[in-house]
């Protein structure tokens, strides 16, 4: 049963809702899913100050090769479908290329401050599409990214795209790569507002059951998670079958990634219980999706004394599930904590610990949460 990770509480006694949270596995492809997703109405947040970030060190690189695709030209119209393609649309601009992007309130017809990319995917329909060509025309460049892994209806989502590009377009996806994370048991990349877990081969095969043929395939690497790409045209006959020896890697990696929570929910409460008991106060760094799926998946609540975040939005509220404390990073200077546990970006480690010599110094210790980070706490525990 899990909470809604952007759901933030103003009281620690306020009621908050839980969700059935179940993966689970297709047979005939290995694609990791949510099986029972959570009502879409319920993830829209309740603060216009949420939002989320993904990488972008390659959007040039990205943008230079489409720009070389046979039938790419000047004169080509190129459609995002969300702010996730914003910067993308810059740099096809600033090239005078002719672009457009779905407004939510008037394309869409969303009326709601903060609504994301749940409602998105939601809205976008055959019909809307059809009217939404009539007022921009039909692209013949389609950007999609950090979107497909959100759809709930993924025939009727799929099919509004194609509504929205004209004849030999381009659709350009762009999804996470979780093989890492599912490989490394991080049970944090579980999160209810993504409903598939791809892998390259699950993506591929994805894309062809949704009659699309994959013109260029990039796999962009990231130290702490990967892109998956994929230049797209859609086609009138599809079947695709996994072969047995890539559908056998898929399904083995999922078994083992479900086989293992047992034993790293009973190590991190271990770990954790014990440091309590004998070392000191604990904080946790970053108030995120990632921080809270990581405590309350594991129950860690009892051990943690605060969540440290210094975004002026979120200190005071509590966070969603184990209705932790939100505090600005000076209670880690003044609070006599012994261990503070990272849910940031491992590239942004560095930075952060930089401001904290006088923690270090009296012997606080920080660990990460991510098994790729160099301060892994998975070292710590499974060493």
């Amino acid at each position: 049963m899990q909470p809604i990770s952007n759901r933030y509480l103003c009281n620690s006694t306020d009621f908050e809702k839980l969700y059935h949270l179940v993966l689970g596995q297709c047979q005939k492809s290995g694609l990791i899913k949510l099986m029972t997703p959570f009502p879409n109405e319920e993830l829209k947040p309740r603060y216009d100050w949420i939002t989320y970030r993904e990488p972008e060190g390659h959007l040039d690189y990205l943008v230079n090769f489409v720009c070389d695709l046979e039938g790419v030209s000047e004169n080509s119209k190129i459609g995002g479908l969300s702010f996730k393609d914003d910067t993308t649309l810059h740099r096809f601009r600033s090239r005078r290329f002719e672009t457009w992007r779905l407004d939510p309130n008037q394309d869409l017809n969303i009326h709601y401050n903060g609504a994301g990319i749940e409602s998105i995917q939601s809205a976008l329909t055959t019909d809307t599409a059809k009217k939404i060509t009539q007022k921009y025309g039909k692209a013949e460049i389609l950007i999609a990214r950090h979107i497909l892994e959100h759809v709930y209806n993924l025939d009727e989502f799929i099919n509004s795209l194609k509504t929205l590009v004209a004849k030999n377009a381009f659709i350009i996806f762009e999804v996470p790569d979780c093989t890492r994370s599912l490989e490394q048991n991080d049970y944090t990349t579980i999160w209810e507002e993504h409903l598939y877990y791809f892998t390259p081969e699950t993506f591929k095969f994805l894309l062809a059951a949704c009659g699309l043929q994959i013109i260029r395939f990039e796999n962009i690497q990231y130290p702490f998670e990967n892109s998956l790409i994929a230049i797209t045209r859609p086609i009138n006959n599809f079947n695709p079958v996994m072969p047995a020896p890539i559908l056998k890697t898929e399904l083995l990696r999922g078994e083992m990634f479900a086989q293992k929570f047992g034993e790293y929910r009973k190590n991190f409460y271990s770990f954790f219980a014990h440091h309590r008991r004998n070392n000191g106060k604990i904080a946790f760094f970053g108030a995120g999706h990632l921080a809270c799926t990581f405590v309350w998946l594991f129950q860690l609540q009892d051990f943690i004394d605060c969540i440290i975040d210094d975004d002026p939005n979120k200190q005071g509220l509590f966070m969603p599930g184990s209705k932790l404390p939100i505090v600005s990073s000076s209670a880690l200077m003044n609070g006599n904590y012994s261990l503070c546990i990272l849910s940031l970006n491992p590239l942004n480690e560095d930075k952060v610990i930089a401001n904290f010599r006088k923690f270090i110094e009296n012997g606080g210790k920080f660990y990460s949460i991510f098994p790729s980070s160099q301060r892994s706490l998975h070292k710590q525990v499974f060493s």
